[in-house]
């Protein structure tokens, strides 16, 4: 059995095929878990429906689960909510711990540092919320309702496209420990 998934990324689109969508479909074909967070667009958005249909056509049976933050380049994503990269941090990583608390993902994926080498402002804060969270999930002192352990990763490693950015290799996973 392949280990569980959650994939934290911008917005939708960045699950699909050639990015992280292989990587999804693969997990949720053998059985194992297979969750998707967005941190822009809202739920009544057009962009929930297409990233439904493409969950569905990944084979993940679990709904997206949206943020509902404005889109950097395009704030009536959102309707009257912030930007996603202007959201304070401790609002973001909290609400990311809350779903690495919900799933229990055995592996985390996200953006690479460089927001898929195009600097993309989502791409990038979404990276580092994602990794700051990771870490958070495991401190009880800060996230108490994540259980006796947390979800705390032992490590995490992060890995860059070097010449092809269109490869399913621009997310960084860091394994979810289990008590």
């Amino acid at each position: 059995m392949l280990p569980s998934l959650l994939a934290i990324l911008a917005r939708p689109n960045d699950e699909a095929p050639p990015r992280c969508g292989g990587v999804l479909a693969q997990h949720a074909e053998a059985g194992a878990r297979t969750a998707v967070v967005t941190a822009t667009w809202a739920s009544d958005s057009p962009r929930a429906g297409e990233l439904a249909d493409s969950l569905a056509a990944l084979g993940l049976s679990e709904a997206p689960r949206m943020l509902g933050y404005a889109d950097h380049r395009d704030p009536q994503s959102s309707h009257r909510r912030p930007r996603g990269c202007d959201v304070p941090l401790d609002t973001a990583v909290g609400q990311l711990v809350a779903h690495i608390g919900q799933v229990g993902p055995d592996v985390v994926i996200t953006h690479d540092a460089y927001g898929r080498l195009t600097g993309h402002p989502d791409h990038r804060r979404t990276h580092e919320r994602t990794l700051l969270a990771v870490t958070a999930a495991g401190l009880r002192h800060l996230y108490p309702d994540m259980g006796p352990c947390g979800s705390r990763p032992p490590s995490t490693s992060q890995s860059t496209p070097s010449r092809a950015p269109e490869t399913s290799a621009n997310c960084c996973a860091g394994p979810t420990r289990r008590c």
